[in-house]
């Protein structure tokens, strides 16, 4: 008899949207926690998006998985503090 490989249900991928906030232009996306927040693209500042921000808001368009994937770096601390933080393998 066979058995079936149990096959792991993927989380649903973060979507991320080119928006404006105020009058400065970024990405928007909803992460994993459920909080969304807005990547600065001029001073690639990370800031959580509250309720009374919703009216200045503009949503323009879906964005592309590299422009999540600086999102999702600036969150974590930005490329610099990645790339000095992680495990180099040598002893």
């Amino acid at each position: 008899m066979r058995t079936l490989a149990q096959q792991a249900v993927p989380c649903k991928p973060a979507k991320a949207y080119y928006a404006t906030l105020y009058e400065d232009h970024g990405v928007l996306a909803q992460l994993d926690d459920g909080v969304i927040y807005f990547l600065n693209d001029v001073t690639d500042t990370l800031m959580v998006l509250e309720p009374t921000m919703c009216p200045w808001v503009t949503i323009l368009g879906e964005c592309g998985l590299a422009d999540l994937a600086v999102a999702l770096d600036m969150r974590r601390g930005g490329v610099a503090r990645i790339a000095c933080t992680r495990m180099q393998g040598v002893a």
